[in-house]
Formats: C-alpha cells, sequence, structure tokens
C-alpha cells in the first residue's frame, strides 16, 4: 500500500505525530495521549501502521505477562523517493480538507482562533538546520501534552528544499 494512502487516515497521523515528537512510546503511553480516540479503534490503526512498516517495534519486553512494544517511526519509509510527490499532495489535501471546514462551519474567527499560515525562506547550513528541527521537536514536545481545559489545535510544519530557480 502507498504511504500517502496510509497516512492521509487522522487517527494514524494522530499516532504518527505523537511519535514524531516524543520518538518512541508504548501502545499504553499512545492510548494514555491519545485519549480521545478509543482504544480498540487505536490498537487497530497502530497494528495496520506496524503491518505497512510505518512503525517498528524497537524493542519488546514481558510486563506483568503481558509482552510491551515499544514502538517509533520507521524512517526509511518516510524517505522513498517514489512515494514523495504523492504523499505531499495527499497531506496538503488533508491539510487543505482541514482548513475547508473550518472555513465552512461559519462565524469563523480566525485572529481569536489564533489561525497562522506562514513560510520562511532560511539559508543555513545542513548541520543548524538539523539543530533548528532538533529544538522544534523539543518545543513541541514541551507543548504536546493535553492541559485541563485546552483547545486541540493543529500544527503542521513542511520542511522542503528549494529549487535554485524558485529562489530568484
Amino acid at each position: 500500500m502507498k504511504l500517502s494512502d496510509i497516512i492521509t487516515n487522522p487517527i494514524r497521523m494522530k499516532i504518527m505525530q505523537f511519535l514524531q515528537i516524543r520518538g518512541e512510546a508504548t501502545t499504553k503511553q499512545i492510548c494514555e495521549e491519545l485519549s480521545d480516540v478509543p482504544q480498540p479503534t487505536l490498537y487497530r490503526h497502530i497494528d495496520h501502521l506496524l503491518k505497512e512498516e510505518v512503525l517498528i517495534v524497537k524493542s519488546e519486553r514481558k510486563v506483568r505477562g503481558t509482552l510491551e512494544r515499544l514502538l517509533t517511526l520507521n524512517e526509511a519509509r518516510f524517505t522513498e523517493n517514489a512515494d514523495i510527490a504523492d504523499s505531499a499532495y495527499r497531506f496538503l489535501m488533508a491539510l487543505y480538507g482541514s482548513f475547508l471546514r473550518y472555513s465552512e462551519k461559519g462565524a469563523c474567527a480566525p485572529v481569536a482562533d489564533m489561525l497562522c499560515l506562514r513560510t520562511c525562506m532560511l539559508t543555513l547550513t545542513d548541520e543548524s538546520y538539523a539543530d533548528l528541527l532538533q529544538e522544534l521537536r523539543a518545543v513541541v514536545d514541551k507543548y504536546s501534552r493535553s492541559e485541563e481545559n485546552g483547545k486541540n489545535r493543529s500544527l503542521s510544519v513542511i520542511s522542503a528544499p528549494v529549487i535554485e530557480e524558485e529562489r530568484e
């Protein structure tokens, strides 16, 4: 199955985003963090992501007679060149769908809802850019815990190379 077909499911996307931030987690930790999704549904989607090799088992251990798996994203699955353009298109269309549903609900309040659309061009070495991404992960991780009376918010970060003729 194509990666783009797998990741367009919103529950699978939540699982992958959580693991992108955390780096690794057990199924129990995923269930605790994504408590708005029924546990059987999460287990089904985690099994599907494992079957499609989007997630991999980093380690296993016995806990009270149960096998606990430490899961992580299979980074290699996301860098398959043949699927990148299609994956980006589906990701952007899913994001567009969220904005469309937001705008169709009526009585939108972009400022009050803190809607933000920005693009920044950066000229950095690979080392500096890797540092930036690591710092972004740390900031997102800091705020990724659910807060009492908090509002659900979606944050998407897209990193893409700039083709030289685009810079002119």
